[in-house]
């Protein structure tokens, strides 16, 4: 891992904490205190902004996030889809970064089987995935063109809500359903 992946991690992690357990109020506060409490909140907010980590949902477990996605200085995206819940919220923060997506759980029983790709669009190839993390991948938005959704589809073991293995195509309308390995490349937990 490196250094400014594992602080934003730890930036992300620290951020969600203050988030869900605030300090208490304090009885009494000196005019001196009222001055750096927005200070310290605007340099946390500041320092957040800066990182462009975004940690909106928390898995069930409640101690690690459920996804997270992150600006690169390139424009490009680099997703982190931890647990399975957290495919609606991951869907909708890339869609609010600008990336036409869909993420669908994989459905080896899809009457439909593999959706329908976008003609040519295998060679722009939009994401890659990291070694040895299926759910942990850079997306490329500039490689998805107009009318184009980015189709991301996670598969799950029984029992287990981390995905072993993540998939990904290019395609003209998402399907209600498609089956897991839809793309030319399908990262595999080892």
């Amino acid at each position: 891992m490196s250094t400014p992946t594992g602080f934003k991690q730890r930036l992300a992690a620290e951020l969600s904490a203050m988030a869900t357990h605030p300090a208490p109020a304090q009885a009494t506060r000196t005019p001196a205190r009222r001055l750096r409490v927005p200070l310290t909140i605007a340099a946390v907010a500041t320092a957040a902004v800066a990182t462009a980590v975004v940690v909106p949902s928390l898995s069930g477990a409640g101690s690690s996030p459920a996804y997270a996605v992150a600006q690169e200085s390139d424009g490009s995206l680099v997703m982190d889809l931890k647990h399975g819940d957290g495919m609606p919220g991951l869907e909708k923060q890339l869609r609010k970064m600008g990336v036409r997506a869909a993420i669908l759980k994989g459905d080896k029983d899809c009457s439909t089987g593999k959706p329908p790709m976008v003609p040519g669009s295998s060679q722009r190839e939009p994401v890659t995935y990291f070694d040895n993390d299926p759910g942990k991948a850079r997306i490329n938005p500039d490689r998805i063109r107009d009318g184009e959704t980015l189709l991301i589809v996670a598969e799950f073991r029984k029992g287990d809500d981390a995905p072993f293995a993540v998939s990904d195509r290019l395609v003209p309308e998402v399907p209600t359903c498609s089956v897991g390995g839809i793309g030319t490349f399908v990262a595999h937990a080892r």
